[in-house]
């Protein structure tokens, strides 16, 4: 029926219909231009060329009327011939209320076009291309606003001289559309003032060039960053992501601009292309971050992209290249998900703060459609489509920029950890060297002792024992400078008692070593309001149990601090493990290890965990005391050839509520009115008695207790008590 219908349209038997009927005009009106005006109705169409034809008297009702489908089915077939002129002519009636008042008419035009209006000349668009050559397109995205007006109420005739578009390639990936379905042409008129408002809005160019500038801020930085440290690749890959996304931005901008036909259809090509990479170099930059390394999978990927690619770009297998490419997206989209559970499962650093930030735009965006959903409800409609305006671009940007800033705080703290570790090593290597150089002098002065002394043996033969005496003393004395250096050095292990009592204000460590050191030792960490803090009893006191604590506080330092590890069972069970790797007790006959109580406070919500070698935790609430019982295995010591896992405890904590924990040296101390024992149930007794007391005052009532107890008698054990009253 179709074809019947342009058969007859080409042999003339419809212009006798036509001709009769009347002129259709479109009416502009003031109040019409409020907003653009498409001229999107009552187009006519003619092929060929006559400049006669752009005379407002020349008779155009015989000519193809575009509201009918089967001519606009005409116009497209027409339109897709090479080197081919046409003409469209529209009829416009025009207000009293725009008579005189300046207007802008812009032009969405692939090919090229000049415009008359009542038959004068008005605007070329482009170059035609007459007699066989090739037109220069005028196309830009942003169209550029003509500004004109009519003196006359009434009729005009407004008539394009169009050259279609000749050059096959360029309309690779550019068909913008219009309301008139045709050629991608289409005609809008505006008030003038309207136009000049909108070409001084630089705000969507604005929005676009601050996130090219953040973007190659970024892949700047980082690259230089790789070129002076070019073993950790993740830099090297964050800097091609972010400059991939800088292409994409920039070349947004530059399209937006108003870039010509040629130069669009360039950056529209990198743009693709730089889309298509993107998900490729996140993928590697995931690989690296919890990987160190690209599986074979990925380059599988890579390989399902460049097909994909290829048989879009080079060759006429679209489907083939849209099925690789709806592969490859699941396949990317799949194994991105796979990577982000399996790090966090696995507790791989980083993992949190990538999570973060892929978690921010949806749930954000879910919170401005919920915030604009009730402004709705409660009658701020206003409110509620500014929200909705919203929710597109905070989404769009939120993901970019979460990815980003997720990459760069990871990097930021990785560097400063590393810096950190410079450092510390730094001190560790100074204080080794002022170690030795106090040994070395330590050394000369004994040998210094030794040969005053046998000069003095050679010469005073009857002073032998006074010079006997004198080198004991001296010997006694270097003894004695040893072990209180060897304190300050344990002093200086502990954590400092200031920074626990500024988190834990209602606290206090009762801390009496039996000897000048101590074997009893305690840790404190914070993480945010989580805080980690233990009581540690270590095999022998003296300087073995010394040795022990500084052994035991270093290891919870690493455990707790550099590897992230937070519950009580877990970080006992790598003590456990770093003990024996640190005495060797695998190879040898060295027994040593400790007693531990360790627990995790979570200060915003009130929740404990404990996990206990030989030592328990007492709770007291609302005068009422009870125990959370220890794992009847030490630290270390005999049971290292067995399995060991400690067991977690969790509980809810509630205001108010006292903890203590204790080392055995307080129980364990001899005197009292018998010379006995003091156990643990006059210890628990004693402390039921203190719970309307400040724990401040609790620790000068408990060691004043202690020393009544022991009075003249020695201390057997070191002595360590924590209260917490949170």
């Amino acid at each position: 029926m179709l074809s019947v219908y342009i058969l007859l349209l080409f042999s003339g038997k419809l212009n006798a219909e036509t001709q009769e009927k009347p002129i259709v005009y479109d009416t502009i009106t003031w109040s019409k231009l409020e907003k653009s005006y498409d001229l999107k109705g009552h187009w006519y169409f003619h092929r060929g060329d006559s400049l006669k034809w752009a005379d407002p008297m020349a008779d155009d009702r015989h000519w193809h009327n575009l509201l009918s489908d089967s001519a606009r089915h005409v116009a497209d077939s027409l339109y897709t011939d090479k080197y081919g002129l046409m003409w469209f002519r529209t009829h416009l009636w025009i207000d009293t209320s725009v008579t005189s008042k300046m207007m802008a008419m812009s032009i969405g035009l692939v090919g090229a076009c000049e415009v008359y209006i009542d038959g004068k000349y008005f605007i070329s668009q482009g170059k035609l291309g007459l007699n066989g050559q090739k037109e220069v397109s005028g196309f830009t995205v942003k169209p550029k606003p003509y500004p004109f007006y009519f003196t006359e109420p009434g009729a005009h005739t407004i008539a394009f001289r169009v050259s279609n578009f000749s050059e096959e390639e360029q309309t690779y990936y550019l068909n913008f559309g219009s309301n008139i379905d045709i050629a991608q042409f289409s005609v809008e008129i505006n008030r003038l003032d309207e136009e000049i408002k909108g070409l001084t809005d630089f705000s969507n160019e604005a929005s676009i060039l601050i996130f090219a500038g953040i973007f190659i801020t970024l892949t700047l930085f980082h690259f230089v960053l790789f070129l002076y440290y070019r073993k950790n690749r993740t830099n090297l890959y964050y800097s091609l992501f972010t400059f991939l996304l800088f292409c994409i931005f920039f070349g947004s901008y530059q399209i937006i601009s108003g870039a010509d036909l040629h130069t669009t259809q360039q950056i529209v090509l990198i743009a693709i292309c730089a889309v298509f990479l993107v998900p490729m170099f996140f993928l590697a930059l995931l690989y690296q971050v919890f990987y160190k390394r690209l599986p074979t999978l990925y380059w599988v990927l890579m390989v399902v992209l460049i097909i994909s690619g290829y048989a879009f770009f080079f060759t006429e297998y679209n489907t083939l290249g849209a099925s690789m490419l709806a592969v490859f997206l699941i396949g990317g989209a799949l194994e991105t998900i796979h990577i982000f559970i399996r790090a966090w499962f696995r507790k791989k650093d980083g993992a949190g703060i990538f999570l973060t930030g892929i978690l921010i735009p949806p749930v954000g965006t879910f919170l401005l459609w919920l915030t604009g959903y009730l402004f709705g409800k409660f009658g701020y409609e206003e409110i509620h489509d500014n929200f909705s305006d919203l929710l597109g671009k905070f989404f769009g940007y939120s993901l970019l920029l979460g990815v980003s800033v997720s990459m760069t705080i990871y990097l930021a703290r990785d560097f400063a950890r590393m810096n950190k570790r410079l450092q510390l090593q730094l001190r560790e290597i100074k204080q080794l060297f002022e170690k030795t150089v106090l040994q070395e002098s330590e050394r000369k002065k004994i040998l210094e002792d030794q040969n005053t002394e046998l000069e003095r043996k050679v010469e005073e033969r009857t002073a032998e024992v006074l010079v006997q005496k004198a080198e004991l003393e001296t010997k006694n004395r270097d003894i004695l400078d040893n072990l209180n250096y060897a304190r300050r050095i344990q002093s200086a292990i502990l954590p400092e008692t200031q920074l626990i009592y500024k988190t834990l204000a209602d606290s206090f460590i009762l801390y009496i070593p039996k000897d000048i050191v101590s074997g009893d030792f305690y840790t404190f960490s914070q993480k945010d309001k989580q805080v980690i803090i233990s009581a540690a009893d270590c095999t022998g006191h003296g300087v073995t149990g010394a040795f022990m604590s500084m052994i035991g506080s270093s290891l919870l330092n690493q455990i707790v601090n550099e590897r992230g590890i937070t519950q009580p069972a877990q970080i006992l069970n790598q003590l456990n493990s770093g003990i024996a790797e640190a005495l060797k007790q695998n190879e040898n006959d060295v027994n040593d290890g400790m007693d531990i109580a360790l627990c995790s406070i979570d200060l915003n919500n009130l929740y404990l965990e404990f996990s206990g070698a030989n030592r328990p935790l007492w709770i007291i609430r609302n005068g009422e005391w009870s125990e959370i019982k220890a794992d009847k295995m030490a630290i270390g010591g005999f049971r290292i050839n067995r399995e060991s896992v400690f067991t977690n405890h969790r509980m809810q904590l509630q205001k108010g509520d006292s903890l203590y924990l204790f080392t055995d040296g307080f129980a364990d101390q001899f005197g009292g009115p018998s010379g006995k024992k003091m156990l643990s149930m006059r210890f628990r007794e004693f402390l039921l008695t203190l719970q309307n007391i400040p724990m401040k005052e609790q620790e000068q009532i408990l060691s004043r207790f202690f020393n009544d107890w022991k009075k003249n008698m020695d201390q057997v054990d070191d002595v360590l008590v924590i209260g917490i009253r949170v």
